[in-house]
């Protein structure tokens, strides 16, 4: 941990579920990543590790405590100091654009080594890699939807860091409903148009270290059907620029109006934008007309991965913090002294039982985000180079399913895990003297944007688990019944393995209990448990992941290994064994839920 900076980091942990879990590597025998190797990867690690030591760290308590500051008359905002710097310390790294293809500024590194140094970036500061985050998905949109010269001006400038990006979709009278937003588009003479709304919640909306800055904005053509079909997707630059050669024009017509007031992500410019304020608000159309949602779904999407990686790293760098300090607070004496003995000695307080319950639930659940984390980008690289059609198509799928249990079960038990980091701490959790209240707020935001966890949810039973009449859902589900069958002899985690088959038939019976319930017409009983079920199917695969590494962790202690390496491969088997016994009986009570008759929650009346 760098001085003035919560930033931790368990490395060991990470490159297990890289190279001995994943076995990643693999990866580097496609084409497309041939340039890449296991050493590389080491070094690139080694490279984000100390950018989060010497910047992003450090950084982070000073953008919680000063924010970003609003000029009610320019309308300019200033970012906490030393955020321009460390902005151009990231790019110049390499990471913004790392699994980038290479015509677009990148090095085409596989997508699961992104998302490990965005888990650290996170856990170093969310505020601040929210910035480089958006700005990505938009570079992302305008090389997969834009016209060309947008893909030859726009995306090297944002690959070079001068200019960054923000996804514009919410409006105050239009929250989650994407397809109630007001803001308008008027075709103009030359082929642009005139943008005019008021957009809300704009994450980067306006900063002081670019020289220009990419809104993508959600507005409706004039003439355009309502709802959601007529909604098109345009760039709107801060300000105008030449085509061809980038350079700045002029200033166009859009301002903050104010900074969000927040809990949390202080260091982040949240803001309420105004765009056509004097009718001059000058845009360009995106793709096809009418579009705009589905093109605006990939930077969702890449949202939604992202944010369970932030729920991953606060929750991560949270445990390992109340994690050294159980170990140094010393407070109390062991249970197991008699109670007349003479000055008994004392000791640290990770030795109480109790303490260490609620250190190894933290462990088991940063531990089973990241196995899930990094098994769902592992299967964005598969979907898009392996060579085998039929695999490309199965990872296709199972990434789509996992997506919204990433982003909600990993932002919700990351939170709640970070609850129990603040409880491990004692009264120091609840004080500024500690790092663990900041996390707990600064975590709070990623059950709520990219799409509430509820809407999660209904993602999830209404589309996800419907793809291929079902076949992508029971495929997951065999790949637990897989192991069930190949492990539950299994001399070390054979027990828990034959536990997690009641489960897996549990989801199967409260999957068709709410097809059957949905059959009958009756919708909203049918959805209304959609999170409760959500939350049982992301325990399960959760423990099925951690008992997968448990398998591999156990043959590796049959080897020859170090006293450090035993530790290590011993304590995946007993975070396994904890997970299916004590964290994975949660899902009895979501399935209940799910498959409860009552309909007490749809006839109350508020």
């Amino acid at each position: 941990m760098a001085a003035n900076s919560s930033f931790m980091v368990d490395r060991r942990e990470i490159e297990f579920v890289l190279f001995e879990y994943l076995n990643i590597q693999k990866l580097f025998a496609y084409s497309y990543f041939s340039d890449h190797s296991t050493d590389s990867v080491g070094e690139m690690l080694t490279s984000a590790i100390s950018l989060c030591n010497q910047y992003l760290g450090p950084l982070n308590k000073i953008g919680d405590r000063t924010g970003c500051v609003h000029n009610k008359d320019t309308k300019e905002v200033t970012t906490p100091k030393g955020t321009k710097e460390a902005y151009k310390q990231f790019v110049d790294n390499g990471f913004l654009t790392l699994s980038d293809p290479e015509e677009a500024g990148g090095i085409q590194a596989p997508s699961v080594i992104a998302a490990v140094f965005m888990e650290l970036f996170s856990s170093a500061n969310q505020a601040f890699t929210m910035y480089p985050g958006l700005t990505k998905s938009a570079s992302h949109v305008l090389y997969h939807f834009g016209e060309e010269w947008m893909k030859k001006t726009c995306v090297p400038k944002i690959a070079a860091g001068t200019w960054t990006g923000t996804m514009c979709l919410t409006e105050p009278s239009a929250g989650s409903a994407v397809g109630d937003l007001k803001s308008t588009a008027k075709r103009d003479k030359d082929g642009s148009f005139r943008i005019k709304g008021v957009k809300q919640w704009i994450s980067g909306g306006e900063n002081d270290f670019a020289e220009n800055i990419l809104h993508l904005v959600l507005a409706r053509i004039e003439g355009a059907p309502q709802g959601i079909e007529g909604v098109s997707l345009f760039l709107v630059p801060k300000k105008r620029f030449d085509k061809n050669s980038g350079k700045i024009t002029g200033k166009n017509d859009l301002y903050c109006i104010s900074l969000e007031e927040k809990m949390g992500i202080h260091g982040n410019s949240t803001c309420l934008m105004s765009f056509g304020d004097k009718d001059d608000c000058e845009g360009f159309l995106i793709g096809k007309e009418n579009q705009g949602i589905n093109y605006m779904f990939l930077m969702m999407n890449e949202a939604r991965i992202g944010v369970g990686l932030q729920g991953l790293a606060q929750a991560s760098v949270a445990f390992l913090n109340a994690e050294a300090y159980a170990k140094e607070r010393i407070q109390g004496v062991d249970i197991t002294v008699k109670r007349d003995a003479t000055n008994p000695p004392r000791i640290a307080i990770v030795n109480h039982p109790d303490v260490k319950r609620m250190l190894l639930r933290q462990r088991s659940i940063v531990e089973g985000i990241r196995a899930l984390s990094y098994t769902a980008a592992l299967m964005h690289d598969e979907s898009k180079h392996s060579p085998d059609k039929e695999h490309k198509k199965k990872c296709q799928g199972f990434l789509e399913l996992l997506t919204p249990i990433m982003k909600a079960w990993a932002t919700d038990m990351g939170f709640y895990s970070i609850v129990q980091s603040i409880q491990t701490y004692g009264g120091y959790g609840f004080t500024k003297d500690y790092p663990v209240e900041q996390l707990l707020r600064d975590s709070k935001i990623a059950s709520i944007y990219e799409g509430t966890n509820g809407i999660q949810a209904l993602d999830l039973v209404g589309r996800k688990m419907r793809m291929e009449e079902g076949a992508i859902f029971m495929g997951w589900l065999e790949r637990h019944t897989d192991f069930i069958e190949k492990n539950k002899d299994h001399k070390a985690i054979g027990a828990e393995a034959a536990l997690l088959e009641e489960y897996i038939a549990g989801l199967a019976e409260a999957a068709m209990h709410m097809g059957e319930v949905a059959k009958k017409g009756d919708r909203k009983a049918a959805i209304v448990n959609a999170y409760p079920f959500l939350m049982a199917l992301g325990h399960t695969i959760i423990a099925g992941l951690l008992l997968e590494q448990a398998v591999v962790a156990d043959e590796k202690l049959s080897g020859n290994v170090s006293a450090a390496d035993k530790r290590f491969y011993a304590n995946k088997v007993k975070t396994a064994k904890f997970f299916t016994h004590h964290v994975l009986p949660e899902a009895k009570s979501y399935l209940a839920n799910v498959i409860s008759n009552d309909t007490s929650c749809l006839e109350f009346e508020f």
